[in-house]
């Protein structure tokens, strides 16, 4: 299960059994595939994601729930709906020792939500986001310790299955394609050409192409063109490099096509983005 994903070492503070992760800024990452020991719950408020989990898909879109449990192999695209509404949402991963500790057998245990558990933490999840802005830091352990509890009493008594039974298994045509979307990842920079990438994991050129479409919702050059420019807006961002040097680090053949391409994703040129982002500090 885990030759195709990167382990993650998750930092916690030591008081708080888990961190919340808020995805506030308008840009949307590519989560490249790993896995780690701690449960994690994600949410989205503006905009959607594809996860890839363990061989299956979710989708999750606002009032939606997604549940990683321990160990599973996951990554995550964007989606960028009509208008460039970008993703918005938090991750909450909670202490794998804590788990142990407070759930019997829990490395037995499989997490799936139903209709209300997911409701329920949702609630407590949008709760906590809000709460991060306004809460005394000096009470924010506590308050942190005190949502986390109520997420996995929701869990344990609620959803806990039997992870034998439960757990999503790979199939072999999915993990190639899980390497496919490592391979893109890695070399998004380059000239892919999509019959190429098919002849190098083993796939017919026609086949490839249902498949990608099938598991990511667009074409394979839309993907790799996505990877470009939400990397582009990193560096817009994060650097002070040109925009026509951008165009080329991220694999655009030229300024002109990467400038309508990153208008279609953000509604603005780099130029315009990135002006508006050194006016707001509060961004992030």
């Amino acid at each position: 299960m885990k030759d195709y994903g990167i382990y993650e070492k998750v930092k916690l503070n030591g008081i708080v059994p888990g961190r919340l992760i808020r995805h506030t800024r308008a840009d949307s990452a590519i989560i490249k595939s790993h896995w780690h020991q701690e449960l994690e719950i994600n949410t989205v408020f503006e905009g959607s994601s594809r996860f890839f989990i363990n061989g299956r898909i979710e989708d999750v879109t606002p009032s939606h729930v997604v549940v990683i449990n321990s160990r599973e192999v996951h990554s995550s695209i964007p989606f960028f709906p009509q208008g460039g509404i970008c993703v918005t949402g938090v991750t909450i991963q909670i202490s794998y020792d804590f788990l142990k500790k407070v759930i019997p057998d829990y490395d037995n245990c499989y997490f799936i939500l139903n209709n209300m558990a997911e409701r329920k933490i949702q609630l407590l999840l949008e709760e906590m986001n809000k709460k991060c802005k306004t809460q005394d830091a000096a009470y924010m352990n506590i308050y942190a310790i005190k949502q986390i509890c109520e997420i996995v009493y929701i869990l344990a008594t609620e959803c806990c299955m039997k992870r034998e039974k439960f757990e999503a298994t790979s199939s072999e045509s999915f993990q190639r394609f899980e390497h496919v979307l490592n391979y893109v990842h890695e070399n998004y920079s380059s000239n892919l050409k999509t019959s190429e990438v098919a002849e190098r994991f083993f796939f017919s050129k026609e086949y490839f192409c249902r498949l990608f479409k099938k598991n990511t919702g667009m074409t394979f050059n839309q993907y790799v063109t996505q990877c470009r420019v939400i990397h582009a807006e990193q560096l817009l961002k994060d650097t002070n490099t040109r925009i026509s040097e951008i165009a080329q680090e991220v694999g655009f053949s030229d300024e002109g096509s990467f400038i309508a391409q990153f208008k279609k994703y953000y509604s603005k040129t780099p130029g315009n983005y990135r002006k508006m982002i050194t006016k707001n500090p509060f961004y992030d």
